[in-house]
């Protein structure tokens, strides 16, 4: 966890940096960066002074991987809860007493008795917003505050299972795509991998695919005993075509208790900016991205991107059948099981003769 820095029209007190308490902004820029949109959240406390967060500095945070802290007034947070919705926890920090909250605040020694007023006017305001929190603690005595938030928090966290997606065909499911989820799942550390069992492509003709019940098939059984890969077949499920945006939003509404975070190629994602509302993915999920070959040029400046420094492994799909077309035995190029289930189910039929240039480019393309 990173603590977002808040910004602030208000002069520093005491001992105060730019930058470390705050970020201190005279009233007229603070004024200039909500007229340019900069802010997730503001609030004008009292005339010219003012509260909010940068969208920098969520963005800053969240790009280095790092759950995002905010010490914001009810209205701030009650704005990014409605935005982040279950991805966010919500906590009201209470005075024992609202007598209790003056003392305090004369005790401090750093607001005029007028500020102190206005202050706690405000309190009293913000008060009545509690019950719109996901979790209310009393600070009456500070020890115990900061041990009830710091376990709220962890069972917050524990609670929402970090989940990988990892689309595609498996057209069939190879050794390379169990390496690299393995890596991503030990070294991204997500809770459990997805893999996502895309339906036919209007792209492709029937006969380029595998059935998708004998795909489903062959990847459980090479998933089998590794607890964190499980399949997912939502998208059998959805319209067709079927477009990444309305998986991802199916996938949250359906499980509420994960985190969903899509996995794909540098290849898919130099191409990303042709997906069918690919802004609304960006700003609502975190992109992983895996390298492949002449792809190390691709720009992947966005906050809710992350490039993972996974090994580059060049074996496609697009070679295991065009060697299974060429009756190679290349049983160690996919996993236990499978190579005899494609041999004795005749799964071959599916494999005709195709230019596989042609096919290779469709497949990167195959989640627009």
């Amino acid at each position: 966890m990173k603590f977002s820095i808040s910004a602030t029209s208000r002069k520093p007190r005491g001992t105060e940096k730019d930058g470390v308490e705050y970020y201190f902004l005279s009233p007229e820029a603070f004024k200039e960066r909500i007229a340019n949109g900069e802010f997730l959240e503001y609030e004008e406390v009292y005339e010219d002074c003012f509260y909010g967060t940068l969208k920098s500095e969520v963005e800053r945070i969240l790009k280095e991987g790092c759950n995002v802290l905010l010490d914001v007034d009810v209205v701030g947070g009650c704005n990014i809860k409605k935005q982040y919705g279950n991805n966010a926890l919500s906590i009201f920090i209470q005075p024992p007493s609202i007598e209790e909250l003056r003392k305090r605040l004369e005790m401090r020694n750093t607001d005029s008795p007028e500020t102190i007023e206005q202050r706690m006017k405000k309190a009293e305001f913000e008060l009545g917003f509690a019950q719109q929190f996901d979790k209310i603690i009393v600070n009456d005595n500070l020890e115990m505050a900061q041990k009830e938030s710091l376990q709220t928090i962890k069972n917050y966290i524990k609670r929402m299972i970090k989940t990988g997606i990892f689309p595609g065909s498996f057209n069939p499911v190879h050794i390379g795509h169990l390496a690299l989820a393995n890596y991503i799942a030990e070294f991204e550390n997500y809770d459990e991998i997805w893999f996502l069992i895309t339906p036919q492509n209007p792209a492709k003709g029937e006969e380029e695919l595998i059935p998708q019940e004998m795909r489903l098939e062959l990847v459980e059984k090479s998933i089998a005993g590794y607890e964190k890969f499980k399949t997912c077949t939502i998208e059998w499920e959805l319209p067709r075509p079927v477009y990444t945006v309305n998986t991802l939003q199916k996938l949250r509404r359906t499980y509420p208790d994960r985190i969903f975070e899509l996995v794909i190629g540098a290849d898919n994602w130099r191409t990303f900016h042709r997906w069918k509302d690919y802004q609304i993915i960006l700003k609502n999920f975190q992109v992983v991205v895996y390298p492949r070959k002449g792809m190390d040029k691709v720009n992947y400046n966005h906050y809710n991107v992350r490039y993972c420094e996974a090994p580059m492994i060049e074996i496609s799909s697009t070679f295991i059948r065009k060697s299974l077309k060429e009756g190679k035995d290349i049983r160690f190029f996919l996993p236990d099981g499978v190579y005899e289930k494609i041999l004795s189910e005749n799964i071959l039929d599916n494999f005709i003769n195709k230019n596989d240039e042609g096919e290779m480019k469709i497949e990167v393309e195959d989640m627009l």
